[in-house]
């Protein structure tokens, strides 16, 4: 890998900027840069300012896409998924679902605190809020083996995608 020398950013001034982008115009960024790399830089070498590029616009697409997620997440509860469903497939446990909905439907009630009309209204809010205490009190009662959702043929074991094998 080609360092930088001292004194240089890397990168970082042009790779800042990629914090701005939505998520179509990272995913478009990432998709052309991937096909201009060299086969160098696709296999680990290659200057530190390409790396630092694709960790940032990478970095933009994970938070884009776990915001994305998690107003899906709420979508399904609204509609009335089980917590237990939602949980098997993100990979979750349900209280973890639970917390993430928590956290981001806190900050959507702020939003419509704030300026009405946008964000999460109370109503809604108070719908998916009392859907997930019911579920989250039924599974406390419950085995841990019946606080898993059994519908599914997929392995309990599969390892994540990318997860180094032991």
């Amino acid at each position: 890998m080609t360092a930088v020398p001292a004194g240089e950013t890397g990168g970082a001034g042009l790779a800042c900027g990629i914090r701005e982008l939505d998520l179509g115009q990272a995913l478009e960024i990432l998709h052309a840069d991937f096909r201009a790399a060299s086969a160098r830089e696709l296999t680990g070498g290659g200057s530190t300012a390409y790396h630092l590029r694709q960790a940032a616009l990478e970095s933009v697409i994970a938070e884009r896409m776990r915001i994305r997620a998690l107003i899906r997440i709420h979508r399904a509860l609204l509609g009335g998924v089980p917590v237990a469903e939602i949980a098997h497939v993100t990979g979750s446990a349900c209280d973890h679902v639970a917390q993430r909905w928590r956290a981001w439907a806190d900050g959507q009630r702020r939003l419509n605190t704030r300026y009405p009309g946008l964000g999460l209204g109370q109503r809604e809010y108070a719908q998916v809020a009392v859907a997930l205490d019911d579920a989250l009190g039924e599974l406390a009662v419950q085995t841990p083996s019946s606080m898993s959702f059994t519908r599914c043929a997929c392995p309990v074991t599969s390892p994540q995608i990318g997860s180094p094998r032991p």
